[in-house]
């Protein structure tokens, strides 16, 4: 099969075509012929080291498709049913990628409606961004929300889903004016270009970035308000809570990561998945999606690292 892997940890040119065997399903899992596989910022993180993975390493971690085969102990599912899925040990770039059956949810129902492109867009973002808004912060209707990475495919979900939950204002900060202009159409009331305002704080604040924002994050929240980390995109450094700065703040703060979730409460991510799913079914969430051919994907690393990139790359595999 066609598939793109590293071998070193480096820029993007380091991602290679290469031809692998197809893997076998082993217990619990399906064996999926890949569609479309999405791009995401955390790819670039694994690619470049930041997060380590075991080399040589294929990337990618949502798959859209038909089931090939299935594993021992699989339930539910069958080959031809057409799927989308979760691959967080990576995989996705690839003809053929090996996904848990119970992160990988059958395409039927109201569900059925999903484009193939849509299908392979949201398994990561859309669940973090319904995660954090609904699980992690709990958005309360009148809340004020501030979201780093504002023009992403998480901050995008995640501005629509704030809104949806009846956040009275949702605001975004980003690096350039082209993504601020960008991200107004995605239900913000207003997004900043370089920095928070001063003496502004916010009744939540989900951050995927981290440098400055992680810095001030106490300070950006209202008696009360909580903070989620679900990314460090900067790579600028970590910061610490003290309890007593929160005893004396009033503040909380919390996180989302869907592999954490995947190792100790996959039910829970499975339940967040299919939320996701039904938020893009029924058009509750929009994405901007742009397919790229697989052979392309070091262009869209190059894209996500420059942080230039807007909306949700997908990489099309097979027709």
């Amino acid at each position: 099969m066609r598939a793109v892997r590293f071998a070193a940890y480096g820029e993007p040119a380091v991602l290679t075509p290469v031809e692998l065997p197809v893997p076998e399903p082993g217990p619990g899992q399906v064996l999926v012929r890949v569609a479309y596989a999405g791009v995401n910022f955390a790819e670039v993180m694994f690619r470049r080291g930041q997060i380590p993975v075991g080399l040589p390493h294929v990337p990618g971690l949502e798959v859209t498709g038909t089931v090939e085969r299935v594993g021992a102990d699989v339930r539910g599912l069958a080959a031809g049913a057409r799927v989308a899925a979760l691959t967080l040990d990576g995989g996705g770039y690839a003809e053929y990628a090996l996904a848990r059956a119970d992160l990988a949810i059958e395409l039927d129902g109201p569900l059925d409606r999903l484009s193939p492109v849509l299908a392979a867009a949201f398994p990561c973002n859309v669940p973090v961004a319904w995660g954090v808004v609904h699980a992690a912060a709990r958005v309360l209707p009148a809340e004020t929300v501030l979201i780093t990475a504002p023009a992403g495919g998480v901050g995008t979900a995640a501005a629509q889903l704030a809104r949806s939950a009846g956040a009275g204002a949702v605001h975004g900060v980003t690096s350039s004016t082209t993504k601020a202009a960008y991200a107004a159409g995605f239900g913000y009331d207003e997004v900043w270009v370089g920095e928070v305002p001063a003496a502004r704080t916010f009744d939540v604040v989900l951050d995927s970035v981290g440098g400055d924002v992680r810095q001030r994050a106490l300070e950006l929240l209202a008696p009360f308000g909580r903070y989620v980390v679900l990314g460090d995109a900067a790579d600028a450094g970590d910061q610490t809570f003290a309890g007593n700065q929160l005893w004396g703040s009033g503040a909380s703060v919390g996180g989302y990561n869907l592999g954490g979730l995947a190792h100790q409460r996959p039910d829970l991510l499975g339940e967040h998945l299919r939320q996701a799913a039904l938020s893009v079914a029924t058009g509750a969430v929009r994405i901007d999606v742009t397919e790229v051919p697989l052979a392309d994907v070091a262009k869209v690393h190059e894209l996500l690292e420059s942080r230039r990139s807007t909306g949700k790359y997908v990489l099309r595999v097979h027709d």
